[in-house]
Formats: C-alpha cells, structure tokens, sequence
C-alpha cells in the first residue's frame, strides 16, 4: 500500500450536511415538490448505466421525468435543472459547509495531499461557490453530468485520480453512501471512508482513518 496522494470527497451529504439542506429546499421550492421526488428517483434509478457524456444522461432523466410528470421533454429538463441546480445552490449559500470542512481541507492541502470532489449531480463550482469552499486548490472536480456515468460506476473514479495525475491506489475516497461512494471507490482500486451523518463533526474521522492507513502501510512495508 502506498501514502494516500490525493482524496477525493463526495458533495452533497459529505461537505455538507443534507439534512440541514433538506427543510429549507422544501420551503424554496414548494409547491414543486413532486418534481423534486420524481427527479430525484429517476437519478437514483439511472445508476449503474453508462451513457457517451453527460448530455445524454441528462436528456434520459429528462425523458423519463417528463413521462411521468406529463410534460414535454424541455420543459422537464429546464425544471430539473431549476430544481437540483440553481434553487439548491440558492439555498445552500444559507446552509454552508459542514463547520470543520474547511479546516479539515486546508490540513490536507497543507500536507501537500491533493483535494478533488466526486458528485452525482450539478454543477460542482456552483455548489462549491454557495457554501464558500471553491477558493481552495482543487486538483479535480468530476460530475456525473458531465462524465455520463453516476456512481457506484468507478469511471468517476479513475477520472479523478488520472486528473489529479496520481495512481488509483493512492487515492482516498469519502463519502456518505456505501452503496455508491465506497462500491465506487473500492472497484475503481481506490481505498474509501464513509462518514456517520449522525456524529457532530464526521469530517474529523478522516485524520484518524489515514493515520491508520499509513500505520498499516508501514507494517506491509516492514513484512516485505
């Protein structure tokens, strides 16, 4: 095993929270809230399926929902869009980051380990922007919709890694979902860490899961 050189995060429940996200979007976009629902199990139901690039899984989801919703295509998609990209953001400016995120980023940017981000959904400089997290130094911001692909696929995966130009087996993933962040990462060859929601400062766990990362190294190391 080698030093983790880069890690990489999921956005939406691990930078910040989605339960503090998840009242207020409710007031911002009543009464849309069907569309919300219905936009969000389409999503969840186009994971694992490949597409060319993230238009054409954006034009699939806005299909699917416009059929259920009973509404044309554009239309559809320019409320997703509406929804899932420029009211979350809107909202998330109020919400911001989890409160160690920060402290928790430049510790890593200070031990010279590259920083990327990993998300299913939207514009990941917007989002990053609302919460004031997009002045540090990214070395990669990869998102389904742009790539064609949701995780668990390791696609995500291996994209960050080649462009934060370090091997795959050097990078940590974290994140908040085993079914999709830590699948996606372990098949991509990565090493992953879920974060518990549920603990006040779930950011802070991840010195302490490198910290035996490399304890475990080192004994591999020693044994060879």
């Amino acid at each position: 095993m080698n030093d983790i050189a880069a890690v990489t995060f999921d956005l939406d429940g691990t930078l910040y929270s989605s339960s503090a996200l998840k009242r207020p979007l409710l007031w911002a976009t009543f009464p849309r809230w069907r569309t919300l629902r219905v936009g969000r199990r389409v999503r969840e139901e186009l994971r694992g399926q490949r597409f060319v690039d993230g238009a054409a899984l954006l034009q699939k989801e806005a299909e699917i929902a416009a059929e259920r919703l009973e509404r044309d295509v554009d239309t559809t998609k320019q409320a997703l869009h509406r929804l899932f990209d420029v009211d979350v953001c809107r909202v998330l400016k109020r919400v911001g980051p989890r409160p160690e995120a920060r402290a928790v980023l430049e510790g890593l940017v200070a031990r010279d380990i590259k920083i990327a981000v990993i998300s299913d959904r939207g514009s990941i400089v917007d989002k990053l922007t609302a919460v004031g997290l997009h002045d540090l130094p990214w070395a990669a911001l990869i998102s389904a919709d742009d790539v064609g692909a949701l995780k668990p696929d390791p696609l995500l995966f291996t994209r960050a890694a080649e462009a934060c130009g370090v091997d795959v087996g050097r990078v940590l993933h974290v994140g908040d979902r085993r079914d999709c962040d830590e699948a996606g990462a372990r098949a991509a060859g990565c090493f992953a860490f879920t974060i518990d929601p549920q603990r006040r400062r779930p950011l802070d766990d991840i010195a302490e899961a490198m910290s035996l990362l490399a304890h475990f190294s080192g004994i591999g190391e020693q044994a060879r």
